[in-house]
């Protein structure tokens, strides 16, 4: 076992080391493609769901008139909704690449 000298203030060098490879440990390239991987699954979500939930259930509602428009325009609302959220999510995952 190595033995650290002792500064001044009473702390060693390699507990001084130590904290600094915490704070500073850099993400791996398998952390960093799994959080790249994280953020495109996201946007793909993203992109379905604004295009099937937003665009084609309630066109083909529409079409097929079986349902009232309001129907369609709620369900098309709370798609254009979800979508830009799960982008934002995804692109806050990837700030992580920076830490």
């Amino acid at each position: 076992m190595e033995v650290a000298d002792e500064k001044e203030d009473g702390v060693s060098e390699t507990d001084a080391l130590d904290d600094r490879d915490i704070v500073a440990r850099r993400k791996t390239e398998a952390e960093r493609e799994q959080i790249k991987l994280q953020a495109a699954y996201l946007n793909g979500i993203a992109i379905g769901l604004i295009l099937v939930g937003g665009l084609s259930i309630p066109a083909s509602l529409l079409v097929a008139g079986a349902v009232q428009v309001w129907i369609a325009m709620a369900i098309a609302f709370l798609c254009f909704c979800i979508s830009p959220a799960l982008h934002l999510l995804a692109k806050r995952s990837l700030k992580e690449l920076d830490r």
